[in-house]
């Protein structure tokens, strides 16, 4: 999956906007978004901002089909409604396997930035760093963690 944002909320602004157009539907779904995330109206407000302003001067990033947008949504809201153990446990995979594969500095600045806007920061350190033991490694990536992996390199172009 193709990083559209250094964030999800921004990702699923990409997403909604795909066709140049944001709808009543796409809107209320991003609203589902920010609870999601438990983004406060000014966060999300910062994260709208920032994209309106990319959208005027031409450098916005968009999505190939608005469509995946209800997909991505159903993803993260999965990983966050899933309990804390779960969630964390996939955060220290993903860590542990970007690890073994060999993490660039780069690599792990923007997967951690992304991670923590998930509220997975911590969890993913500690499988890159091995903190309380080598975590198991990640066979199949979460919809949600896409994005990160890419950012790794884990993902097959």
């Amino acid at each position: 999956m193709e990083t559209l944002g250094g964030d999800p909320f921004t990702h699923a602004l990409a997403l909604a906007w795909a066709d140049d157009r944001l709808t009543a539907t796409e809107f209320h779904q991003l609203d589902a978004l920010q609870d999601a995330l438990e983004l406060s109206n000014p966060e999300r407000a910062q994260f709208e901002e920032a994209y309106e302003k990319s959208l005027e001067d031409g450098t916005a990033t968009k999505g190939d089909d608005p469509a995946s947008l209800v997909e991505w949504i159903d993803a993260i809201r999965a990983l966050a409604s899933a309990d804390e153990e779960t969630s964390a446990n996939l955060a220290r995979s993903l860590g542990a396997t970007a690890l073994r594969a060999g993490i660039t500095r780069k690599g792990w600045a923007k997967a951690s930035a992304w991670m923590g806007h998930l509220g997975l920061g911590a969890p993913f350190a500690e499988g890159c760093w091995m903190e309380g033991g080598v975590a198991s490694p990640l066979h199949a990536v979460p919809l949600a963690l896409a994005p990160a992996a890419g950012m790794l390199g884990l993902l097959d172009s």
